[in-house]
Formats: C-alpha cells, structure tokens, sequence
C-alpha cells in the first residue's frame, strides 16, 4: 500500500512537471496566449484538487492523465496565429531631403562604369536628388549651401550589401558609424515580419543622418522553420505573401534546398545566403540561385574546386534529416516561440560554427587539391546562369583564424583571396559587404579585396555600381547623375589609382544633407 501510494505521487508529480513545461514553452511563445495560461492555471488546480478527494482512485487515474495531456496539447496548439497572410501592396519608400538646397563646386567626377574622370564640375542637389550637373560656375540655386570643393573627387555613397543590423541592440549607433563611414545605403540580411512592417512605414529609411536600408528578408530559414520540403515550400508562399524582397537560405538540407528554389522560381522571388559545403555549387548556380554568400559557407567554394570534390562533399557536415525531419520535432516546431526559440539557438550555433571544420588533415586535404582551373570552371558557371556573389572577406578572414591553426588558417585565406582574384578576371559579379553591424568594416573589406589585387575600380564598383545593379536600382543610385539620389562621397584623393584613397572620406552627402568631415570624426 505504501509502494502504491509512492508511485501514485512520482505519477501526479510528473504530471504536473508536465504541464508546468507546456506553461515555460508558453511563456518562451509569447504573452498574447493569456487563455492558454488559464486553461493550463485551471487543470492544475483542478488536478491539485482531485489528487486529495476519492476520485484519484483506480481507473480514474489513468483518465486523469489522458484529460491533463488533452488539455496540455490544447494549451501549446490553440493559441497559435493564423497561416493566412494578407498579401503586400509594393509601394515605394520616399527618399528623404535636406531642407537646403546643395551646391557643390569645383570637384571631379567619378564614373563608376568606367573609371573616367571629369574635373571642374558642380553638383546641385535638391529634394533628395541630384538636380543638375554642369561645369563649374555655370549653376546658379537660391537659397542654396555651397560648398567649395576644388581637389575633391565625388562618387556614389558607398553600399554594403552583407549586414546585421537591424534588429540588433546598437542598431542606432550602428547606423551613425556607417553613414561617418561613407556608407549611405545596406542591404540587411535577416529579418522577420515585425520589422518588415517597420521597414515598409518608413522606419531605417527616413533620416538624412543615417543611410537607408535597401532590401530585406524575412525569417531566415533553417531546419527548424523549414525541415521538410512541402514546409519549406509554404515558408516561401507565406514569405512572398508577406512582402519580403528575397528568401535567405540560412543552411538547410538538400531536398528542402531544392524544394525552397524551386518555389522561388515559380513565384519569381530571389533565393540568396548560404549553401552548405554538402552541395555542389554549379548545380546550385544553374538552378537559380541570386546570390552565394561567404562563398558558400564552411569551405563550400574550396571544394567545388577541389580534384576531390566528391569525397570531400561526402565528408562535409549534413544537416541531420532523421532528426529535423522526424515527425515529432516537425509537430513541436508547429508551436511558434518553441520554434522561434529554438531557431534562435540554432542560427547562434551556426553563426560561431560557420567558420568550418577543424580537422587539421581534411582541411590540409582541401588546400593540397585546390586547383584554379576548378575555380574558373566554378566561376564560368557563375558567369553563364548571373549567379552573384557577395565574399565577406573580413568575416572568412575572422572564421578562419579563430578556428584552425594559424598556419593553416592562412594557407586556407590565400585560397580565398586566389578565388576572388579568379572571380573577378572571370567576370563573376561581386558585391562589397562585411556580416555583422560594425560600421567601419567596409574599409577593412577594402583592404582584404586589395590583398587579392583587385583593382580600385573594381573595387569600388563592388560598393557603388554593383550593388545598385543587383538590387535593379541603377535608375536611382550607382553612379553619380542628374535623377540619382543625393548619396554621395566625397574623397581627398583619386580612387581609380589607388584603393587606399577610398579611405580618404571628406565629406557624406545623404539625400543632399551635407555632412562634414569633423560631423563625422565626431
């Protein structure tokens, strides 16, 4: 009798165990689910009560349990939002203005598409846009700020096309450090749906004191958003309902790759990020793919120009299906916080794992089978299907040396470096963009893209032209001309002849608000 009455106890102990878990994954939800709290406030009590009256008795207990599980699963499923998303109405974001009129005087122009100069010129921004162009001396504005600036050469503000900014604690000051850092425009590369709707009221695009953000995802996906391939395929219906600009791929496995860019394609809506190193990126390339991340992610691009491809895709980490897609992880990550929280883990562990594996033999293996013909036929694959690809040299150089040996680790870089060098005589299209929220890091990649002898024009396409033409904006920026935006760098030295002068920032220009060298050291 006794022995009964303990077992009895360490039953209706777990029970109510359980149901204080079901009440922490609620809690992790969110704090709409205020009637699942009930519910759940209610059994327990109930519960509680029962286990001290002559119900709790005999073929009743086991009805007890079948009741607090009913009412468990009620508690986690009923209070989850609804699947149907109301579409977008694509409208476009005003481009903000200074309250001045700007003229410029005596600079020299940078074409961005050539690399031509032209010397003796004046800018008249109004609006928020470049009004007129034309010999010095020859414009005249009321009421305008001028602003001498002979020895002074002028392109477009600089875009970095890899961020992490929104969203993130220092967002603010974040802002305030790119734009002192010429950068005038970015392209953030995670998102979710609250800040799409910040995004599209106008918020992160409205202040002449910070640049404008250009384009964004929603949710990133992963094996906990998208495990399965018929999930991943309405992640990306309910994404393209929701308004976002493109899907980022934040690593999943093959056959939800593919499902995911197959819907994409129906639906006409890019597929960018990461491709883990489990597949090969000439197929990835010729399925449609817009834009290759970080090369790939996790040697991703080493070994698609490798002579031992095969092997060492076979040996690269999967994504474990048996587990993502099991059906009871698949149900469990049906409960929106447990899966936002456990998302949220996931994309932090990828985040720090992301710089590859340590294993000194394979990763010697990949440099010793590296061969540059591989990484032409890579880059010629790319060139044929306009796969763009966006290097984050700063963020490959930090994975690689807080990983492997250092020996190693530089051995692996100069590959990099060799392969940006081959993208770029190959004709491959790259963008300049850095991870991460740091505003200063677009100089470093500067720095990183001239140790692979990339030359200033390229270079400075990478952060102008080019971001332009992959976000279909050339009508709006890219190149300083009459209908462009007012978002401008003006530099100390000639950029075409040296990279380092794209350092040399005098003066930023953001929707015609002139902003001076002291503003921005301050």
């Amino acid at each position: 009798m006794k022995q009964r009455k303990i077992l009895m106890t360490i039953g209706f102990v777990l029970l109510l165990v359980l149901l204080f878990g079901v009440v922490l994954v609620l809690m992790i939800s969110s704090g709409e689910r205020w009637f699942a709290y009930l519910i759940l406030a209610a059994c327990v009590g109930l519960l509680v009560f029962l286990r001290n009256t002559k119900f709790w008795r005999g073929w009743r207990v086991p009805l007890f349990w079948i009741f607090a599980l009913v009412v468990a699963w009620t508690g986690l499923f009923s209070g989850q939002p609804a699947t149907n998303i109301q579409p977008y109405i694509p409208q476009k974001l005003e481009q903000p203005s200074a309250p001045y009129p700007l003229l410029l005087n005596n600079l020299a122009i940078v074409d961005t598409r050539t690399g031509n100069l032209t010397f003796n010129m004046s800018i008249l921004c109004d609006n928020g846009k470049i009004k007129d162009i034309a010999p010095a001396g020859t414009i005249k504005a009321d009421n305008a700020k001028i602003i001498d600036a002979t020895g002074k050469y002028v392109v477009p503000g600089y875009l970095n096309m890899h961020m992490h900014v929104i969203g993130e604690e220092d967002t603010l000051e974040s802002m305030a450090l790119l734009l002192a850092n010429g950068v005038t425009g970015f392209r953030q590369m995670s998102g979710s749906a609250e800040l799409l709707k910040e995004w599209r009221s106008g918020a992160f695009t409205s202040s002449t004191d910070q640049p404008a953000l250009l384009t964004m995802p929603g949710g990133i996906m992963t094996p906990i958003n998208a495990p399965t391939p018929e999930i991943a395929v309405k992640f990306v219906r309910q994404q393209h309902e929701s308004g976002v600009d493109f899907i980022k791929v934040g690593g999943v496995s093959p056959d939800v790759f593919h499902a995911t860019q197959a819907e994409a394609n129906k639906l006409g809506i890019p597929v960018e990020g990461h491709v883990l190193p489990d597949m090969d990126l000439k197929e990835v390339s010729k399925n449609g793919f817009h834009s290759v991340e970080h090369f790939g992610i996790n040697f991703g691009a080493l070994i698609s120009s490798s002579t031992d491809e095969n092997t060492l895709r076979a040996q690269a980490t999967e994504i474990p299906t048996k587990f993502t897609q099991n059906p009871i992880f698949v149900h469990l990550m049906k409960i929106q916080g447990l899966q936002h929280y456990v998302n949220e883990q996931f994309i932090t562990w990828g985040t720090n794992t992301s710089g590859g594996a340590n294993d000194e033999t394979q990763l010697t293996h990949i440099i010793n089978t590296y061969r540059e013909e591989k990484a032409k036929e890579l880059a010629d694959v790319y060139v044929q299907y306009n796969t763009w690809q966006c290097p984050t040299m700063v963020r490959m150089h930090a994975g690689l040396f807080n990983g492997s040996s250092e020996a190693t680790a530089q051995r692996l870089y100069d590959l990099y470096l060799s392969l940006v060098k081959i993208y770029d005589m190959e004709g491959v299209k790259m963008m300049a963009g850095t991870d991460g929220s740091e505003g200063d890091a677009i100089h470093k990649e500067f720095d990183e893209l001239e140790k692979a002898d990339i030359s200033p024009l390229h270079v400075l396409q990478m952060t102008t032209l080019n971001g332009a033409e992959f976000l279909g904006r050339l009508d709006d920026m890219g190149t300083v001309e009459v209908g462009k935006y007012a978002d401008l760098v003006l530099l100390d030295a000639n950029p075409i002849e040296s990279v380092q002068n794209l350092h040399k920032i005098d003066a930023v220009i953001r929707a015609g608000s002139y902003h001076t060298k002291e503003e921005l050291d301050s």
